[in-house]
C-alpha cells in the first residue's frame, strides 16, 4: 500500500495547484488514486466523510476529525443513533488513527486571496477517508455493522407548506429548488440516492393530501420512478416554535415507520428524514 502521508502531500498538491502539475496531469493523477487506492471503489464512499474547516492546517485539521469520524459511522451503519452510544465517545478519541488520508478542497476556489485574509482565513471542505479495517472494528465495538452494497432507492413525496403558499415537491417544480438542494445534501451524508417524482407524475396521484394518497397508487408511483422504498411527508413552517415542523413515514413499510422533528430548519429536518428512513431500511441481523 502506498503510504497515506505520500497520497495525502500529492492529492494537497493537486486541489492547490502546486507542483507545476497542469489541469491534465491532475485529471491523470486522481484517476490513478482512484483505481490505486482499493479494488472495492463502490464501497469507499461510505467510509469518507467531510466536514467544513478554516485553513488547510492541522490546527484545524485534527480538531476536525472526531465529526469527520462521526459522519462516516452515520453512513457506514446507516444508524443516524449510532452517535449516541455511551461507548462512541471514547472510540471518536482514538479517530485520528483510523484516517487512511485527507483532502482540502478551497470553498472560495477561483477567488483571489486577499492580503489581509491569506489561505488560514479560508474555508475548506476537509475530506477524510477512514481505513475500513479500523472502521469496521470500531462499529464492531459499538454492536453495529457496516452496510454495504448498493442501497434502496428512495422516493420522495413531500407536502410543504410555507409562509406563503402549500406545494408538493416535484422535480421540475417551479417551487422548492432550494429544498431539493438540501434534500441532494442529505442524501449524500447517508449514501441513499433519492428520486423527485415530476408534476405530472404527483398529478396522477395527488388528493388534497399527501396523507390521503391511496397505498395502490403510492406502490404504482414508486415503480413508475423506479424506486424501492417512498418517504412520505410534511413540512411545515412554524411561527410559534419557530422553525419548521415536520413528519415523515414509510407508508409501504412496516409498521411503526412514522417519526417527527420540530423547531429546525430545513437542513436538519431533511438530514432527520433521511436518516430515518435509512435507520428504519437497513438491514436487520
Amino acid at each position: 500500500m502506498i503510504p497515506s502521508l505520500s497520497i495525502c502531500n500529492l492529492l494537497n498538491s493537486y486541489s492547490r495547484g502546486q507542483g507545476g502539475l497542469n489541469e491534465e496531469a491532475s485529471v491523470d493523477g486522481l484517476s490513478w488514486f482512484a483505481f490505486a487506492v482499493t479494488g472495492q471503489a463502490n464501497d469507499d464512499v461510505l467510509y469518507r466523510s467531510s466536514v467544513i474547516v478554516t485553513g488547510d492546517r492541522e490546527e484545524t485539521r485534527v480538531p476536525a476529525i472526531p465529526e469527520g469520524f462521526a459522519l462516516a459511522a452515520q453512513k457506514l451503519t446507516g444508524n443516524p443513533d449510532v452517535v449516541h452510544n455511551l461507548t462512541f465517545a471514547s472510540l471518536a478519541t482514538g479517530a485520528p488513527a483510523m484516517v487512511w488520508s485527507y483532502t482540502y478542497h478551497d470553498r472560495m476556489f477561483g477567488r483571489p486571496i486577499h492580503d489581509e485574509q491569506g489561505t488560514r482565513d479560508r474555508p475548506f471542505d476537509l475530506t477524510f477517508q477512514f481505513d475500513r479495517t479500523r472502521m469496521d472494528h470500531a462499529m464492531a465495538l459499538l454492536g453495529e455493522r457496516p452496510w454495504l452494497g448498493p442501497r434502496p432507492k428512495l422516493a420522495l413525496v413531500i407536502e410543504v407548506t410555507d409562509m406563503a403558499r402549500s406545494y408538493v415537491l416535484a422535480a421540475d417544480g417551479v417551487h422548492g429548488s432550494d429544498l431539493r438542494a438540501s434534500f441532494e445534501d442529505a442524501s449524500a451524508l447517508f449514501a441513499i440516492p433519492i428520486i423527485f417524482a415530476k408534476e405530472a407524475d404527483l398529478s396522477a396521484v395527488a388528493q388534497e393530501n399527501v396523507d390521503a394518497i391511496p397505498h395502490e397508487r403510492l406502490a404504482r408511483l414508486k415503480s413508475r420512478l423506479g424506486a424501492d422504498v417512498i418517504l412520505v411527508g410534511h413540512l411545515h413552517w412554524k411561527t410559534n416554535e419557530p422553525g419548521w415542523h415536520a413528519v415523515w413515514r414509510l407508508p409501504l413499510g412496516p409498521e411503526g415507520t412514522k417519526w417527527e422533528i420540530a423547531g429546525v430548519n430545513f437542513d436538519a429536518a431533511f438530514r432527520n428524514a433521511i436518516g430515518g428512513a435509512a435507520k428504519r431500511m437497513r438491514p436487520t441481523r
